[in-house]
């Protein structure tokens, strides 16, 4: 028990430590390959940590290589529009000029519904008193006022 405590600590010190260099972002603002990260980073780590059969140094390499990986996406995703767009998309328009886009809407899977709670959460009673709602690559969307 006490060596499951003692790698429970090292994965999670070295974790937080990655997720630290990794970037500062809430849950909710996490782009795809962070978020995917994320998880890979906990699931890589479950393993080492509860079994005392498998080596430390087998749960630590690939999350280091995950961690590496993270960092060289940012880095290049901070540097090349065309990368950054094929690693984590473009905003999508939701309503231009109080208008709604339906296609826009069925692409991005989200329902009127969904851009009215949002529109209301920003202060307004209606897409008439808005200009523009976007969904943006964090997955939040932005509302411009008329």
């Amino acid at each position: 028990m006490l060596t499951v405590c003692i790698r429970t600590l090292v994965f999670y010190v070295l974790l937080t430590a990655l997720m630290r260099l990794m970037g500062k972002r809430q849950i909710g603002e996490l782009t795809m390959p962070e978020f995917v990260s994320a998880i890979l980073l906990s699931e890589l780590a479950v393993l080492p940590m509860t079994d005392p059969d498998v080596p430390l140094l087998y749960g630590i390499a690939p999350i280091l290589l995950i961690a590496c990986c993270e960092v060289v996406v940012s880095a290049l995703c901070r540097k090349s529009a065309g990368f950054r767009r094929l690693v984590q998309g473009d905003p999508i328009p939701l309503v231009q000029g109080g208008r709604l886009i339906e296609a826009n809407c069925a692409k991005a899977r989200v329902s009127k519904d969904d851009i009215m709670t949002t529109v209301r959460c920003e202060g307004y009673a209606s897409l008439n008193e808005v200009s523009d709602v976007t969904l943006e690559r964090t997955g939040k969307m932005s509302v411009l006022p008329k």
